[in-house]
């Protein structure tokens, strides 16, 4: 996920060096066959192998369409942007486009290896890409990249327990959560309890609704649905996900931890110490006690294989989460339905937003030809979208007429709420600190103190390391959460 992306700051710099001289030599023998074979072929470079499908696909039926061949080059990511300006520096052919994640952008560009965009086309705008995607490629008001995929975490549930924990209710005739629901009668009929029979199609259609009525839109509102309704048979836990990876926790806090401003570009717009960020992650660490949920380490796989094990109601997936609930489908693993949770508030009056990444197309600044690099950026972006999830189970940045999973509606809809990892020089080590922020509240550390060290640690990037914040009162939470039932 989002830690591949950050690798590349945490190898040690032997390593670096090694892999950077090892993949310059092989650059330097396949740059020079390059030129001899396809001195007209425009180069693409990228990192992730798991592109290396749709990109080849993309090359043949772009050249079919215009006669122009392109040549997908996968690359180390050791170093990525400075094997760029080596090759061009050693008179090497350069790549005319290339492929980066929205958090590199600014050194991309400060390096003037990113160009700024033309869209000669018109397309960069809200008729073919999310919102979400084009403020991941802009930097300072200006475009530098076509938007191909993204990655984030959200909330899923099973719709099968929750029509499940619905029927229940009515059949119980609770109706302190059932408010303008008819319940049915709950005595014996001709000597068959209602929980034995099958439902009528009235009573189906009240499960229906009660199922929606009760589905929770916010991030406490998990755990009042938690303190209201009981978990069916053979259902473990309400909520589990993966607590080790902050992407998975960014959401409870992510909505007031400004680190760029709207398009996480600027330096002068970073306010991450506050009162609304303090009570968001007093919130997250309740949700470690009220939930019971345990020290020991549970792996994202693990989590997922829980949740497709109908182990709880709600975990915290990544886009990768279409492709592992289809091919459970498929394989008959997993025979339940699923959709995303619709949540964008904490409470009642404050905001929930996840954290995002886009990873673009960029044109090279040094590269030959930026004008017919930029047609093919926008085919493989735009109009070639469609075949991305296909090829390799990403989603499109693009807008798509038709999704091939309802699902995958949702999760774009939940992108267009988040927040990009920042694209800051002095930033490229934002994820491991709110990492260990989060990690720390979790574990039970203050989370005013660990909050307050890391707006500390991002500013002190930025100002120098005589910066310090003034210490804030810690806000009281007031949810009513606290009173846990007994479900």
């Amino acid at each position: 996920m989002i830690k591949k992306i950050i690798s590349i700051f945490v190898l040690l710099v032997c390593t670096g060096v090694m892999l950077f001289g090892d993949s310059l030599g092989a650059l330097r023998r396949r740059g020079v066959q390059t030129d001899e074979m396809d001195e007209d072929a425009l180069i693409l470079w990228y990192t992730d192998s798991d592109y290396a499908e749709y990109l080849r696909d993309a090359a043949v039926s772009y050249e079919k369409k215009n006669g122009v061949k392109v040549i997908p080059m996968e690359v180390s990511d050791v170093e990525y942007l400075e094997q760029i300006q080596k090759v061009s520096a050693d008179g090497l052919r350069s790549p005319d486009l290339f492929m980066l994640t929205s958090d590199q952008l600014e050194k991309a560009v400060l390096s003037g290896l990113a160009a700024q965009v033309r869209d000669p086309d018109k397309v960069l705008n809200s008729a073919f890409y999310t919102d979400a995607s084009m403020r991941a490629v802009s930097y300072r008001d200006q475009m530098y990249g076509y938007p191909l995929s993204y990655e984030t975490a959200f909330v899923i549930y099973n719709e099968t327990i929750m029509e499940e924990i619905a029927k229940n209710v009515i059949l119980q005739g609770d109706p302190e959560n059932t408010e303008g629901i008819t319940l049915v009668d709950s005595d014996e009929e001709d000597g068959e309890t209602v929980e034995e029979r099958e439902l009528t199609e009235e009573e189906e259609l009240q499960v229906d609704t009660l199922a929606k009525n009760i589905l929770p839109t916010s991030v406490v509102g998990i755990m009042d649905f938690a303190n209201s309704y009981s978990l069916p048979s053979g259902v473990e836990q309400y909520f589990l996900w993966d607590t080790e990876d902050v992407l998975y926790n960014y959401w409870f806090a992510g909505a007031y931890l400004n680190v760029g401003g709207e398009n996480s570009d600027r330096t002068e717009e970073i306010n991450i110490y506050n009162d609304q960020a303090l009570y968001s992650l007093k919130v997250y660490q309740d949700f470690k006690s009220f939930f019971s949920i345990g020290d020991e380490e549970q792996s994202y796989d693990e989590t997922i294989d829980g949740f497709l094990n109908r182990k709880y109601v709600f975990t915290v997936a990544g886009t990768d989460i279409i492709s592992k609930m289809e091919k459970a489908k498929e394989e008959e693993k997993f025979t339940d339905e699923y959709d995303v949770l619709p949540i964008s508030m904490l409470n009642s009056t404050m905001n929930s937003k996840g954290l995002s990444v886009t990873t673009m197309v960029c044109i090279n600044g040094l590269g030959e030809d930026r004008i017919e690099a930029e047609k093919f950026a926008d085919f493989m972006t735009n109009e070639y979208a469609p075949n991305l999830y296909a090829r390799c189970e990403k989603l499109t940045a693009a807008r798509l007429s038709e999704y091939p999973y309802p699902q995958m509606k949702s999760i774009e809809d939940y992108y267009e709420h988040t927040v990009s990892l920042p694209k800051m020089v002095e930033t490229t080590n934002y994820y491991i600190l709110a990492e260990m922020c989060f990690s720390n509240i979790w574990d039970g550390e203050d989370v005013n103190k660990e909050l307050k060290a890391l707006a500390e640690s991002v500013m002190r990037s930025v100002y120098g390391n005589e910066f310090a914040l003034e210490s804030i009162d810690t806000p009281e939470v007031s949810e009513n959460y606290n009173a846990q039932s007994e479900n």
